[in-house]
C-alpha cells in the first residue's frame, strides 16, 4: 500500500476543515436562536 493513498491531499484537508467550521457556525447560530436548547446545554455542563 502506498503512503500517498493513505495521506490526504492539502485540498482535501482544507475542504474538510471548511465543512467542520461551517457546521460549528451553523450549530452556534441555531443554538443562539433557541433559548430552550441553550439553557438545556448549559444545564448539561453543570
Amino acid at each position: 500500500m502506498k503512503v500517498a493513498a493513505i495521506v490526504p491531499k492539502p485540498a482535501e484537508i482544507g475542504r474538510e476543515a471548511l465543512i467542520v467550521i461551517g457546521g460549528a457556525l451553523l450549530a452556534a447560530l441555531v443554538i443562539g436562536q433557541l433559548p430552550a436548547v441553550k439553557a438545556w446545554i448549559k444545564r448539561q455542563w453543570e
